[in-house]
């Protein structure tokens, strides 16, 4: 874990040694600890996620976990245990307890996905008012939109997706009916942003490999379970990296 989050991991880990099961922050308070926070920090609920990241593995370290995230309070509860359960729950009820032995199977998986963006040019403005795309390369692969640039904005913002044809996926965007929810936010979004002054790039992923096992091999992009776990890929480095506004949604919630 990276010494900037280590100060986080010490301080649970000495609430933990005094008994402590739940234990509330201001954003403020953490941000001293480790000497300041990202942008991210403070508006996007998946920086606080109990995820892999460099940040989540500084409570996951001391066993603990993000139970609640209040951004208009500016505050954070972390709770004993991993996420779905506490501490107390975990801990036997009394000397006395039966242990059952339970045999699990268990495996590592190591995987990685190497592939490289391929700018394709900036999306604009017609004299219409309607966006106009860069031609985009008529084959399968994995997209991303970036919004940057406009008045006042401090981070980046990225969309990625996935399509069976790169050439015609802009097509969504600028004639999108009713029931294309994501279509019809994206497409505001990329409106509102470029009416704003922005700037609004596009970049394509058209082949990638993948490692795993000691063995590396095409991705098959064609397929799209393949373009889908790229897709991922490519959205879990941005989460990692924090220095983004993811755009994309989980199911559900568009």
């Amino acid at each position: 874990m990276p010494a900037k989050y280590a100060p986080l991991t010490s301080r649970l880990a000495e609430l933990a040694a005094a008994g402590r099961e739940t234990a509330e922050f201001d954003f403020a308070e953490i941000a001293d600890l480790v000497g300041g926070l990202p942008p991210t920090a403070y508006d996007i609920r998946q920086w606080w996620g109990n995820s892999s990241s460099v940040q989540a593995q500084a409570w996951r370290d001391a066993d603990w976990h993000v139970a609640q995230v209040d951004f208009a309070r500016r505050r954070v509860r972390f709770e004993r245990g991993p996420v779905g359960t506490s501490y107390g729950n975990r801990r036997p009820a009394s000397a006395a307890a039966v242990a059952l032995a339970v045999e699990m199977e268990t495996a590592e998986l190591d995987v990685q996905v190497r592939m490289s963006w391929q700018q394709v040019g900036e999306v604009t403005l017609g004299v219409d008012g309607e966006l106009v795309f860069p031609p985009l390369p008529r084959a399968p692969g994995v997209y991303r939109i970036s919004l940057s640039d406009a008045p006042g904005q401090v981070l980046p913002s990225l969309y990625v997706g996935e399509s069976d044809n790169l050439r015609n996926r802009p097509n969504g965007y600028r004639r999108p009916d009713s029931s294309q929810q994501t279509n019809l936010r994206l497409r505001a979004e990329l409106l509102e942003h470029l009416s704003r002054g922005g700037r609004v790039t596009i970049a394509v992923v058209t082949s990638a490999t993948v490692d795993a096992l000691g063995k590396s091999s095409a991705l098959p992009l064609a397929r799209k379970s393949a373009r889908v776990f790229a897709e991922h890929a490519a959205l879990a480095l941005i989460y990692l990296d924090g220095t983004a506004i993811v755009l994309n949604r989980d199911k559900g919630g568009d």
